[in-house]
């Protein structure tokens, strides 16, 4: 195997943490506010704690942008299939629409950053499984005269 298709399989294990990272990360940015009791101090104090989620968050999301440049990198490196270079360019194009899609300002618009958030989650777990540069070398089958 080739040490591209393991960075690659490397690669893809951390974007997939990353992505845990990120819904770990919006659901604790959400649930301080949602969880703050009905006073100015309490609302204000949820909310402060929540904007360094979310800035833990954005940042995350930055570095999911280096992860999949790399692992474009690995997919020519590796001579992969143009499928699989492709898919994983389309991963990055998806990654740029999600960033837009956060500050549109339009909340039916912005609602699906949430579902880009799958789509990608399911992308980039395909890519990783199908791709995976782990695998023992297949066992050569006994032939019988």
């Amino acid at each position: 195997m080739s040490i591209f298709r393991k960075a690659y399989s490397v690669a893809g294990v951390v974007l997939m943490i990353q992505f845990f990272v990120q819904l770990y990360l919006v659901a604790a940015a959400l649930l301080t506010i949602f969880q703050a009791n009905d006073n100015a101090k309490d609302v204000y104090s949820a909310f402060k704690t929540a904007d360094t989620f979310a800035g833990i968050h954005r940042a995350n999301g930055d570095l999911m942008a280096l992860t999949i440049v790399v692992m474009v990198g690995c997919s020519f490196g590796a001579r992969y299939p143009w499928r699989t270079t492709i898919l994983t360019v389309i991963l990055f194009v998806l990654l740029v629409v999600q960033s837009i899609l956060a500050y549109t300002g339009i909340p039916l618009l912005s609602g699906l950053h949430g579902v880009n958030a799958l789509i990608m989650i399911g992308l980039g777990g395909y890519l990783t499984g199908r791709n995976w540069g782990f695998r023992g070398r297949p066992e050569a089958t006994a032939t019988t005269p």
